[in-house]
């Protein structure tokens, strides 16, 4: 068969149904064929079209335009950096708390010892080449910087029956109430006088004295000291007064018999029982050494 006879047509295919529609190529058959198809509405089809929905384009949203520039945000510090940061400062802290907590436990706090009240030591009188040093244990009432007001306060304390004297030493002058052995025996002789509501203070002194080496003044005087202290502590005492009276016959002084005197009437009036007034015989003694 002659293929350019053939009639030319073209297959269609809908819904899975294939129609076939030929080509002619007379005019007039094609214009009854559609007059045809005009008049046939029963032969008409529908196209039907594959049930997709072609979804519209999604414009992109635009942000908002604000009329003027918005400031940065601050930097703001992470929850994890926060945390890491407190637990270094909590865990600095009680360790330094706990050191400080060793230490104070360690640290031995030493007691606190309360010292007695006490003036200033009495500065030594003017040494000379000759003379001996003199130990004293001395009960003091004050120290002034006047004779006349050193010498109001002795009457006071004379007018209570209790030995008084006073000692010029440089510039300044001392009122001492009373003499003992030792610094513990001055200590309890001077409580004595603070039940008479006196003030007073207790203290060693030492200084040069008008007498030689080898003098048994000195010896004298200590004995004697002892033993007019005890009798005003109402306390036993170890002193022999007779044989203390035997030495003073060994007392020489040479120079100061007014040294010597003061001595022999103290030594009476202890014999007497008279123990305040052989301390302010004593007191008197030291005044006429004292260089």
């Amino acid at each position: 068969m002659d293929k350019s006879n053939q009639e030319n047509g073209f297959t269609i295919k809908i819904n899975g149904q294939e129609k076939s529609f030929k080509e002619h190529s007379d005019p007039i058959e094609e214009g009854r064929t559609e007059a045809a198809a005009v008049e046939s509405p029963d032969e008409s089809f529908d196209w039907v079209l594959p049930n997709e929905i072609i979804p519209a384009p999604n414009p992109k949203k635009k942000g908002k335009i604000h009329p003027y520039p918005q400031p940065r945000r601050p930097w703001k510090l992470k929850t994890p950096f926060i945390l890491a940061i407190v637990a270094i400062v909590v865990g600095t802290s009680l360790g330094f708390l706990a050191i400080r907590t060793i230490t104070a436990e360690q640290t031995v706090t030493p007691p606190v010892e309360v010292e007695e009240e006490k003036p200033a030591v009495v500065p030594p009188a003017e040494q000379t080449s000759e003379g001996a040093t003199v130990q004293t244990f001395l009960v003091q009432g004050g120290v002034f910087s006047t004779e006349e007001a050193a010498k109001e306060v002795q009457a006071t304390l004379q007018a209570k029956k209790l030995p008084a004297e006073v000692f010029k030493m440089e510039n300044e002058y001392y009122l001492f109430l009373g003499v003992a052995e030792s610094l513990a025996a001055t200590k309890e002789l001077a409580l004595e006088y603070k039940t008479q509501d006196v003030d007073v203070f207790w203290k060693e002194l030492r200084f040069k004295a008008k007498i030689a080496e080898d003098d048994a003044a000195v010896d004298v005087y200590s004995s004697l000291a002892e033993l007019s202290a005890a009798k005003l502590r109402n306390t036993d005492s170890s002193v022999d007064l007779q044989q203390v009276t035997k030495q003073l016959n060994g007392v020489q002084l040479s120079g100061n018999k007014e040294g010597k005197k003061r001595l022999m009437e103290a030594s009476e009036l202890l014999q007497k029982n008279q123990a305040s007034e052989a301390q302010e015989k004593l007191l008197l003694f030291l005044q006429t050494i004292v260089s």
